[in-house]
C-alpha cells in the first residue's frame, strides 16, 4: 500500500523544539508536548484525541521564551500513533511570531 502525501505537506520543514499546546476543539486539551512543528502545522506524537477535519483553537507555549501564540488550525491526520494538524487563516504577524519562535527556540537548544 502507498501512502500519498499532499503537496502543502511538503512545503514547510519540520522542526523537533521544546513546546507544548493547549487546544479547544472537541475536547479542552492542556499542555501537550510538540512532537514536531512547522510553519505550515504540528504533530503530537501519541494518540489523538480529536477526529480528522476537526477546527481547533490552539496556544502553542515556548517555555525557554516565556512566549505563548495563538493560532487556529485543523485535524488534518488522526491516528492511534499521532495527531497532526494544520495551520489555518494566520495573519502575517502570527506567521512572523511563529517564524520568530522557532528560530529562537532552535538557537537556544543549539
Amino acid at each position: 500500500m502507498i501512502a500519498t502525501v499532499s503537496v502543502e505537506a511538503r512545503l514547510h520543514p519540520r522542526f523537533t523544539v521544546d513546546a507544548r499546546a493547549d487546544l479547544i476543539g472537541e475536547e479542552v486539551v492542556l499542555s501537550r508536548p510538540l512532537a514536531d512543528i512547522s510553519l505550515g502545522g504540528c504533530r503530537f506524537g501519541e494518540p489523538a484525541w480529536e477526529a480528522a477535519g476537526t477546527a481547533v483553537q490552539i496556544v502553542l507555549t515556548f517555555p525557554s521564551l516565556h512566549a505563548n501564540l495563538p493560532l487556529s488550525g485543523r485535524v488534518v491526520r488522526a491516528t492511534d500513533h499521532d495527531m497532526g494538524l494544520r495551520f489555518e487563516n494566520l495573519s502575517d504577524e502570527q506567521k512572523w511570531a511563529l517564524r520568530k519562535h522557532i528560530r529562537d527556540v532552535q538557537r537556544d537548544e543549539s
